[in-house]
Order: C-alpha cells, then structure tokens, then sequence
C-alpha cells in the first residue's frame, strides 16, 4: 500500500496534534489547530432572544444524518448518499456555551432522537460522533483540538418561545469542515464492530482520531530509529490510554487535492482489524513503512490478514483506498482485488503481504455469512471460527508461536476447521506451501544457548525492490526459547572488513511476543552485546542493517551466538 502502515509495536503513541514540526529539523508540518468552539458550537446563521426568564419545558425530536460520499473505481464520487447516525450521541446546549449541556440521549438505529429538558436560554442541537455501549465505546476525535474532543455536528441557534419542535442535524461532506467524514468513520468502525459481537461480545474501547487538514506528522520512529511520517495507523496506547486508530484528513495547504481517509471504507477496516489483532490476537511485526515490497514474514502477515479480514467484515472484495476529493482531482491511489487479478508487490507466499491477504480471503470466502466465493478455492472458514483460531495465536505454544501467516493456518487445522490439504492448496495458489519447508516449525530459525556462532550477512537496499526497513535482506531474525528463567549474553561480532558505520552498521535488538524491548545494542559502534536477566518463554532476536544511505549500503557479514 502507497502509505506507511505502522503497527505502533515498540513506542508508545503521543498526542497526533501537539507535535508540529519544521522542514529544516528532518520533519513534517504539524496539523493546523482547531479551537474547540469551532468544533462544538452552533453551526452559523441562528440568532438567540434575550435569555432570562422562567424555564420553558420542551420536548425537542428529530434526526441525524450525514452524507457519505461513495468510493467507485476511480476515487471518491461526488453525489453523497444521506445515511442515518446511528447511535450517536445527541444533546440540547444552551446557544451562549459549548460546555452547557442542558440534556443528551442517544440516537436510535435509524438516527431518531427525543430531549426533554427546560431551559431559560436559547439552545440548539449538538450530535457527536461517539456511539456504543459501556465496554465497546467508539469515538472519533478531532485530530487538531487540544486537548482533542469528540467531533459535532450542531443546528443553528434554536428559539426557546416556540416551544416544542422538530431538529434535525445533517452532517455535511462540504469542505472545509466535512463534518460528515467524522459521522462516516464512526458508521463505518459501528459496523464492523457489530460483524464480530458474537465472537467478542466485549472488545473495549476505541479511539480514532481524525480532521480536515490532518495530513500527517513525525511523531513515531520505525524500526531504524528514523522518523516516520504519521498517515494512518493504529496503537494500542493513545493519547486517551486507549487503543487508537489515526486517520489522514488530506493536507490544509490542499484539502480538495490531498488523500482522505474518512470515506475510504476498506483503509479503515485495515487499521479496525489491526486494533482487533493487537487486543486479541498476537502480532510479531516489528512495524515499519511498506508499499509492496518483499517483507519479514512476520510483517507481511501482520499487514496482509488485517486487509483480508476488514474486506471480508465490511463484505467488499475490493480493497479501495482514494486521492482528492470531488472538485478537485481525485483518483485510485490503491487498489487490490482480494480474490483475483495481479497481485502487487515482490516476492511471493508468506513474504508478500497482499499474497498473504489473498490466502486469508480464501479461507473465509465462501462459507456462510461470508463473502461469496468466486474461485471454487476448497477453503470455508465461518467468521465466528477464523476469529477463534486468530484468538488463540494470543496464547499459543510452539509450534508456531511466532506470528505469522503459518501460526495462523496451523490453530485453523488443529480446530478441525481447515485440513492441511486445503490449507496446502490455499497456500500453492500464493506461491508457497503447507506446511511450510524447513519443519514443523521453520520461521524464524532458533538461537541455541551454548551453541555455536551463527553466521549470516546482510544487505539492506539489495535485492529486488528492497525494503530497509522490515525486508528480510535488512534484518536477520531468531527465535530464542528459554525453558526456565536465565541470565544469557547475546553477542554480535560484525565481520565487515574496514568497517564504516554508514555502511556497515548492526543493531541488535530483544523483543518479547508482546512487542516489547527487552534488550537492545545500538548505535555506530562494529560489535554489539546485552546481557540479559530473562524469565522462562519465547523471544525475538532481531539483527538489523541500518546503513546510512542507499549509497553507503554494503553487504555486511556478522556471526550471532547466545551464551
């Protein structure tokens, strides 16, 4: 995919809007910020009487709506469609502060709303894009208010002399609020959380911070430690101490011209299954920028199932992902076909993510409940099955404890809902087998203590399309298992003849499976050491090749031994 995609595994995330930045500093624009008053006061073109006075009782009724711009084949449409705020948080505020709450309901299924409350002053009618029930709460922050709120969508001022009366509230797509893209986003996570409330009646909250204007900002290192421009992403520790899903609202320099995300249906579903995958799965992606190229295994999983599972939640084959907005020019920026046609990208099988999401697709469609099946593949996995087996990675003991496409095919086959033969078919079709060469357990290969040196070279910008970041040229990856706690010393002897940093450098990294550090050696120095206290279980040991440019790159040779 054209943007970065992070999974936010190593760092925790900081607050989106309170991280502007300067060019000449190596960074991104910050957001332009928003006032809350912009955000949560009564829309332009009202008047209010002189407040004062006995209270006037009123039932106020309506309805919340906003517009949804379709996503077609050649980028957002320009006719929205007038869809229902399901849900929606609805309140009565007195027209002279944003912070008087004077009543507050919610919407029902089809957006209707009914306050009663007295009031002595004039009011209008605020909806906020926050809906769900205690334990599965979604918002939608507006990315650029600080602190960030929930975004509105408000009537004008409303006169309390006329006494009972019909409000309704229509979220616009209109540039420059586009108060609808927030109302589209909630409809859109509402919905795919509702596709799962059988397997997971209680998922827990989420954040999704979103705005106008929100094309990105370097708050987030990958994996080499370089700033990472922030497009759309998902973390388990947001600003609110929730998890979080970050949303692109195009660039304020070119609203109409720029890449949104709010429309764009299957990206959100992307980044909701992340969420799903980071509470309740098991996720090994050392997270990073990737557009195609060839990837760790575990980094081609982690990205590849989220797509296939958001399409198949939200039933769209075709995964979309859209440039510009209508008035402008817009476009295709992304498109895969879930079941069929060119696979993009390099490499084949478990290290290409969109090969990954075409096996993950088979499995699901077809069954009942699913998306039809349109390849006669053997594969038919109910929703309600795949989502237990993608549970059960969270606690998995080898084999295939580590997180990739394979650890998930493996719990499908022991749960009796694939055979090894289907999964085998599945998985020839990609480019790849099952089970895969080298064992019962194959990825990543397995760290001995007291064994001898292993050796291995590195490469980060060779091969075919190579990926610096999370390709398997730049880093070497084992599994270390300990049985019962131990205190081990993991060396890193950097064989490279008349080393230079800039092209030979090493880091060496312990990662735990919950997608913590647990010990790391890094910087410009050739060789590299930790010792470390670690109780009994499965780690990651990562070598990574960080040269400091395409230019400076050359292939390094290491030897790697755990003592």
């Amino acid at each position: 995919m054209k943007r970065a995609l992070l999974s936010s595994l190593l760092l925790p995330l900081l607050l989106l809007a309170g991280c502007p930045g300067d060019d000449d500093d190596g960074k991104q624009p910050g957001p332009q910020p928003v006032s809350p008053a912009v955000v949560l006061g009564p829309a332009a073109g009202g008047s209010a009487d002189a407040d004062g006075g006995t209270a006037v009782p009123l039932t106020i009724t309506g309805g919340i709506s906003f517009e949804r711009l379709p996503v077609t084949a050649t980028g957002l449409g320009a006719t929205p469609t007038v869809t229902p705020a399901a849900g929606v948080v609805v309140e009565a505020v007195a027209h002279n502060n944003y912070d008087n709450v004077l009543a507050a309901t919610n919407a029902d299924a089809a957006g209707a709303y009914s306050l009663s409350f007295a009031t002595t002053v004039d009011y209008y009618i605020r909806a906020r894009a926050e809906a769900g029930a205690a334990g599965n709460l979604d918002r939608v922050y507006h990315s650029q208010t600080v602190p960030p709120i929930v975004h509105a969508a408000s009537s004008t001022v409303q006169k309390r002399a006329l006494g009972n009366q019909a409000v309704n509230v229509l979220a616009s797509s209109a540039l420059p609020e586009n108060r609808a893209g927030a109302f589209a986003v909630l409809d859109t996570v509402a919905r795919l959380r509702a596709q799962v409330a059988a397997a997971y009646p209680t998922l827990g909250h989420l954040d999704v911070f979103w705005g106008p204007g929100n094309a990105g900002t370097r708050w987030l290192t990958n994996g080499a430690g370089q700033p990472v421009t922030l497009a759309t992403t998902t973390g388990l520790n947001g600003p609110n101490l929730r998890p979080s899903i970050y949303l692109v609202g195009g660039s304020a320099a070119d609203l109409a011209g720029s890449d949104h995300d709010e429309f764009d249906e299957t990206v959100i579903g992307h980044e909701w299954a992340s969420f799903v995958q980071l509470t309740r799965s098991r996720d090994n992606n050392f997270g990073g920028p990737h557009a195609g190229e060839e990837l760790l295994y575990t980094a081609a999983y982690s990205e590849g199932v989220v797509t296939a599972l958001g399409c198949a939640l939200l039933n769209q084959r075709v995964y979309r992902d859209t440039a510009g907005y209508p008035g402008a020019t817009t476009s295709l920026a992304f498109e895969l076909d879930c079941e069929s046609g060119t696979v993009p990208g390099t490499g084949v099988g478990y290290g290409n993510e969109f090969e990954v999401t075409r096996a993950v697709w088979d499995l699901l469609d077809g069954a009942a409940g699913n998306p039809t099946d349109s390849d006669t593949d053997p594969a038919t996995v109910t929703m309600t099955g795949f989502l237990a087996g993608f549970e059960d990675l969270s606690t998995r003991a080898a084999p295939y404890q580590v997180a990739w496409l394979a650890s998930l095919l493996q719990p499908l086959v022991d749960d009796g809902l694939l055979s090894t033969v289907n999964a085998n078919t599945v998985m020839v079709a990609q480019g790849a087998a099952f089970p895969p060469a080298g064992g019962p357990d194959p990825f990543p290969a397995e760290l001995i203590v007291g064994a001898g040196a292993t050796a291995g070279s590195l490469s980060a910008y060779s091969g075919t399309d190579p990926n610096p970041v999370l390709g398997p040229q730049a880093n070497g990856v084992w599994r270390l298992v300990l049985a019962a706690p131990a205190t081990v010393t993991i060396t890193l002897d950097n064989q490279a003849a008349g080393y230079s940093a800039a092209a030979h450098r090493l880091d060496l990294t312990v990662h735990d499976l919950n997608r913590s550090i647990v010990g790391a050696d890094a910087g410009t120095l050739q060789d590299k050491a930790v010792n470390l206290n670690l109780a009994a279980g499965t780690y990651l040991v990562r070598v990574q090749h960080l040269p400091a440019s395409s230019a400076a790159s050359t292939s390094t040779p290491f030897t790697i031994q755990v003592s």
